[in-house]
């Protein structure tokens, strides 16, 4: 009995298995190179075989997994074969992309056979591996196309913009009749991955005005065989068809390139400032001259800090003119200032600083100002005071000689000394005027922080009507005084006689 057992349940696999046993076999999975490169198209071939009469033969593929179906695009994904005999071939041309930007790695796709067999429908598959590597692709930018006469250290920018990664990097210069390539004309790198960068330091030499290129060459090498299908040949018989396919190793990569230069004088543009020395606090005009050594151009100049309003202008010079724009700045602190400028013109740049000196600045006032009058004289009393930014040196104030003003010692000027900012000092002044006068003339003087001798005018309004009347009133309190007197002096006497008579 358990010996019979054993038999059916042998007899029940076995039939299970002719059940679900396969029909064809994938013979081959052909796409012509040893590694797929992302960008490109590649021709699927794809061959089966049965080892029975079957129908309605369909053969398709699909990306197996998520990362597959993002960087892999089915172009053409299904092919009809239809009816094959025993052991016949049947081949599937189907075609894919490599999606640009997909990382190297072995992707998975699934290949479908559907077919009947006994008016019985079938279905097949397998997985087979798409080993994607990237290629290299090696370019060198220049940072700056613009060269002057004479030394220029420059950055070259190299940068891999393919999707595989470039080792063993060799870039070399060469001189050409107006570009010398000063120290090491080569430069190397033991690998750059896909999508990085790195600049390359050159130094040139140029001998003249123009516009001249210097070649360059590039080697590199790839991390694995890459190989590239160089040949193709068929061979056909009577009874059967051979296929021969050449491939090249493409592990060492060589490249050539051209670099252009426009060559100016040193200094395309030569710029300075009109008026380098403000007053802290205040907003003054800044003057910027542009003398253009390049050729006609617009001019767009852009000043980067302390600026009021506008910050960019334009102007249109022509080659060996100068030309002056305007800007306005407030500076806030004292001392040598850098003014960032940016210039633009004809698609080049320039970025420079220039210099200026902020300096505080006095601004002297006079306050509290009181004249007296005495007869023909007059006193002038009141405050200097300094509410400017900037110190003031030896302060004298003094005041001026005219025909009818005739300043008097030993007050005709007066020694304040220094002031500094929100400072003041007292000051008085005599003078003797004849005639009609309705202002005294004053006169200050002083050194600033550089030590400059400034002079600056005042005037003290006088009224001629008031110092008149008040030396009319003096004069008068003296007559009073002496009529009194004379009155007193004359009723003494009265009263002494008086007195005199009555003892007779």
């Amino acid at each position: 009995m358990k010996g019979l057992k054993k038999l059916f349940i042998i007899f029940i696999f076995l039939f299970i298995l002719s059940q679900v046993s396969a029909y064809i076999i994938f013979k081959n999975f052909d796409y012509k190179a040893q590694y797929l490169e992302p960008s490109k198209t590649y021709d699927l071939y794809i061959t089966i075989e049965s080892d029975k009469e079957i129908n309605d033969t369909v053969i398709y593929i699909k990306p197996t997994n998520e990362i597959s179906k993002e960087n892999i695009e089915i172009i053409k994904g299904k092919q009809w074969i239809g009816h094959l005999f025993p052991y016949e071939y049947g081949v599937a041309h189907l075609i894919i992309k490599i999606k640009p930007n997909a990382p190297n790695y072995d992707y998975k796709i699934t290949v479908y056979c559907n077919y009947t067999k006994d008016d019985q429908q079938y279905s097949e598959n397998r997985i087979f591996t798409l080993p994607v590597r990237g290629k290299a692709n090696l370019v060198i930018e220049t940072t700056k196309n613009m060269l002057n006469v004479g030394n220029n250290k420059i950055l070259l920018l190299l940068t891999n913009k393919g999707t595989g990664t470039a080792e063993n990097i060799k870039v070399e210069f060469q001189n050409s009749n107006n570009l010398i390539i000063l120290g090491d004309n080569t430069f190397t790198l033991s690998s750059l991955n896909s999508g990085e960068s790195t600049y390359i330091p050159l130094t040139i030499f140029a001998k003249k005005e123009g516009v001249y290129s210097i070649n360059y060459k590039i080697s590199y090498k790839n991390p694995y065989n890459l190989l590239e299908l160089t040949q193709k040949s068929e061979t056909i018989n009577e009874d059967s068809k051979s296929e021969t396919l050449t491939y090249q190793n493409k592990n060492t990569v060589e490249e050539t390139g051209i670099l252009t230069f426009n060559v100016f004088p040193n200094e395309l543009v030569s710029i300075n400032i009109k008026n380098p020395t403000i007053t802290v606090g205040k907003i003054e005009n800044l003057t910027i001259s542009i003398r253009n050594n390049y050729k006609d151009s617009l001019f767009v100049v852009q000043i980067g800090k302390y600026f009021i309003g506008d910050d960019q202008k334009s102007i249109f010079i022509k080659k060996g003119e100068a030309k002056n724009l305007t800007f306005q700045i407030k500076v806030d602190k004292e001392g040598v200032i850098d003014i960032p400028i940016l210039i633009y013109f004809d698609n080049n740049q320039i970025e420079k600083n220039l210099t200026i000196n902020v300096v505080g600045k006095a601004d002297l006032v006079l306050s509290g100002v009181d004249v007296e009058s005495s007869f023909n004289e007059i006193k002038i009393t009141g405050d200097i005071d300094n509410i400017g930014t900037g110190k003031a040196k030896s302060v004298l104030i003094s005041i001026e000689k005219t025909k009818n003003i005739i300043p008097k010692k030993p007050y005709e000027n007066y020694f304040v000394g220094t002031l500094n900012p929100d400072d003041y000092g007292s000051f008085e002044l005599h003078c003797q005027i004849n005639g009609n006068v309705s202002e005294i003339p004053l006169k200050i003087t002083y050194r600033d922080e550089d030590n400059n001798l400034i002079t600056i005018y005042k005037a003290v309004k006088i009224n001629r009507e008031s110092v008149s009347l008040k030396t009319n009133n003096s004069g008068g309190v003296n007559y009073l005084v002496v009529g009194i007197a004379v009155i007193f002096c004359m009723g003494v006497i009265y009263l002494i006689y008086r007195g005199f008579v009555k003892k007779k």
